[in-house]
């Protein structure tokens, strides 16, 4: 059955759960406000040239609970987690739900992506970034 590529991932529990809140609202331009946060409308990849790219695929896939590794520099991983929220041709977005916040990423440093089932997540937080200038409570967790 084949899912209009407008409305990818739109009808996914998670999308459908930031859909109903109070807070949320479609734009004019077809895109939304959520929390304050303004998105474009979610840009089609079924172009023969998109087929097959990152974008087509994490399009595909929004709604989905996702971790992605960014290569940072040449040999630095950064990872991100959160459910994919929107995919545009050099960036995508995920939503932390626990945080509320929306985190804005470059697609062409994107590694992997880790798909998670639905109601599984990683057991480790890997958007709490490390302390960078001695900030109070900030420093690292001990080891139990």
């Amino acid at each position: 059955m084949e899912t209009d590529p407008k409305q990818r991932g739109v009808n996914s529990p998670s999308m459908q759960r930031l859909h109903g809140r109070s807070d949320y609202a479609q734009t004019g331009d077809g895109g939304s406000e959520l929390d304050n946060f303004h998105s474009p409308p979610q840009p089609p990849f079924d172009s023969e040239e998109m087929r097959g790219t990152m974008q087509a695929i994490l399009a595909d896939n929004i709604g989905n609970y996702v971790v992605i590794e960014f290569l940072i520099g040449t040999g630095e991983i950064l990872r991100k987690q959160g459910m994919l929220y929107l995919v545009g041709r050099s960036y995508v977005t995920l939503y932390d739900e626990p945080a509320n916040h929306f985190i804005v990423c470059d697609i062409f440093s994107v590694k992997f992506v880790y798909f998670y089932m639905p109601g599984e997540r990683p057991r480790y937080n890997y958007n709490t970034l490390p302390p960078t200038s001695g900030e109070p409570g900030m420093g690292p967790r001990p080891y139990r």
